[in-house]
């Protein structure tokens, strides 16, 4: 008989986007946040102590960001674009910033898996050349909203191997 998943999500076991299996990420891991929702709150001159109703300005986003740390030319290539070379040892920066688009893949050691159909991702290096932390690629995802109209993102809990390790 499969174990319930409990219901608590926690640690990366793998990321990818637009299908491709990216390496390492920080151990800081996957943040999500974004943009807190804004609302307007509507007053009656006739109701004084409290809010007749409250709209919605902005619904907000979806962001996560995260640190990709095994910065070998495939990672770096699906991270900011670029080029390989024929031997896979080398990889050239885009001559042009780029946004990409594509689903993204997430599966926590728990064994739940978070899909995101639709989202727009930038990168850039970060970081130093110390010996107390690594040279880095910093990501942002934006969720964006799919063509087809269906949700943002999904969480599925399917799964009853848990994946750390």
């Amino acid at each position: 008989m499969a174990k319930e998943h409990d219901g608590a999500i926690y640690g990366l076991h793998q990321f990818s986007f637009a299908g491709a299996v990216w390496g390492l990420i920080s151990d800081d891991s996957i943040e999500w946040g974004g943009d807190e929702r804004s609302t307007n709150k509507i007053w009656a001159a006739q109701k004084r102590n409290a809010p007749w109703k409250e709209i919605t300005d902005n619904p907000g986003t979806d962001e996560l960001e995260g640190d990709l740390i095994e910065l070998k030319p495939a990672n770096l290539k699906a991270a900011m674009g670029g080029t390989v070379d024929a031997t896979g040892k080398k990889w050239s920066a885009p001559s042009e910033v780029i946004t990409q688009e594509g689903p993204v893949e997430i599966v926590t050691a728990d064994g739940a898996k978070i899909m995101i159909p639709k989202a727009s991702l930038v990168a850039k290096p970060k970081g130093n050349f110390g010996y107390t932390d690594v040279f880095k690629i910093h990501f942002k995802l934006t969720i964006l909203m799919p063509d087809e109209g269906a949700a943002p993102y999904t969480i599925d809990y399917g799964s009853s191997e848990v994946a750390e390790g």
